[in-house]
């Protein structure tokens, strides 16, 4: 008897803490006091605990945790920016939270617009403890191109990295032209000098075993910066800017280079937005391409066989309306292809061999026929 009523008072003593210990989920976003942009990747979590999440790349988030954790504090923060404490029992768990960050870090050199994949030494000040220091620092159109830069440093200096969510440390490693081992720390950020959110500027800071700053000293600033920008340029060796790439005789090069470009190509907006993407081989266009409107719009798509549309090809209106179903052997239009006008009618419809028109069916923008062509040859 005894012991069936401690099971009973067991069992409702667990019944009523899991009653009580209710699933809530927290929803909100994260901007930057001084630009109102979203700011993406930036850690939401619950102080002293391993409950966070991270925000997107629109800096939202949603953060599910028990009740339990009610009277806890909320840190917010995000490289670049000041620290955010929030007690939760002050928060309005049902709203969204509308979350603001001040920058920490700024940039004491005049600044319009910082180059990309390119690194310098610039002075940085915190706002933390107002003091400024060179840090060697780029500018990159996405968190991709970060990503692929820090897995060059991985495969560099393998080991004695210690990672968290917006920086990387390595301790005492070798690098040339610097006679002792140093300590560096890579950190990423939204880019604040940059035209686009989805930009990132990355900061490199290197110290000796004394932590002293030797980006500081006129001595290593240079070395330090030929050995991390070409670092930078393996990073890209598989794929490079397409304003990095200049036209003889139809043959694309890389700007002073003697032979022809082979790898991955990319290109962009004055806005950052992505314009196109595809491969060069020899020089020449091969493999699948795809191009893009300054709206983000998806604009063309198809593959290229030594420098020539091969296959099925696809172009589409600024509004994402499909424009032109193609396809192509050898550079010229081959078998049934469809035009369509922008309200998504069909507009013509021909058959070609080899470039040759057989036939076509063109129709008016209300789906009327207009005209029916037989071609002999």
């Amino acid at each position: 008897m005894y012991r069936l009523l401690l099971l009973l008072i067991l069992v409702f003593t667990n019944n009523l803490f899991a009653q009580n210990n209710v699933q809530i989920i927290l929803k909100g976003s994260v901007h930057s006091v001084s630009s109102d942009e979203p700011v993406s990747f930036a850690t939401v979590h619950i102080q002293k605990t391993t409950i966070g999440t991270i925000t997107a790349e629109d800096g939202k988030f949603e953060l599910p945790f028990e009740s339990r954790y009610l009277n806890d504090t909320l840190i917010i923060s995000s490289v670049g920016y000041k620290q955010v404490k929030l007690l939760i029992s002050q928060i309005k768990l049902k709203q969204f939270l509308h979350i603001e960050i001040e920058d920490s870090l700024f940039l004491l050199n005049e600044v319009v617009a910082m180059c990309y994949d390119n690194i310098e030494a610039l002075r940085w000040k915190s706002k933390k403890n107002d003091k400024s220091q060179y840090l060697l620092t780029f500018s990159t159109r996405e968190l991709q191109n970060a990503a692929n830069y820090i897995s060059i440093l991985k495969e560099t200096f393998s080991g004695n990295a210690k990672i968290k969510t917006n920086f990387i440390r390595w301790k005492k490693v070798k690098i040339y032209g610097i006679p002792d081992k140093v300590n560096f720390t890579i950190s990423w950020f939204p880019c604040p000098y940059c035209p686009s959110q989805a930009n990132i500027a990355v900061t490199i800071e290197v110290l000796d075993k004394k932590n002293n700053n030797l980006i500081e000293n006129a001595a290593y600033r240079k070395p330090l910066i030929t050995y991390y920008q070409n670092l930078l340029d393996k990073t890209f060796a598989q794929g490079v800017d397409n304003s990095q790439l200049e036209e003889h005789s139809q043959v694309m090069f890389l700007k002073k280079a003697t032979e022809p470009y082979s790898g991955q190509c990319y290109g962009y907006y004055e806005s950052g937005q992505k314009g196109l993407r595809g491969v060069y081989k020899n020089g020449v266009k091969d493999g699948f391409w795809e191009y893009w409107y300054s709206n983000g719009q998806k604009k063309i798509e198809g593959t290229y066989s030594n420098g020539k549309k091969e296959g099925k090809w696809l172009f589409w209106f600024s509004n994402g309306q499909l424009r032109i179903s193609a396809n192509y052997i050898d550079d010229d239009m081959d078998g049934k292809n469809i035009w369509y006008w922008e309200n998504g009618q069909k507009k013509k419809e021909t058959t070609f061999r080899k470039g040759v028109y057989l036939e076509k069916t063109e129709w008016n923008e209300k789906g009327k026929v207009t005209d029916i062509t037989n071609y002999l040859h």
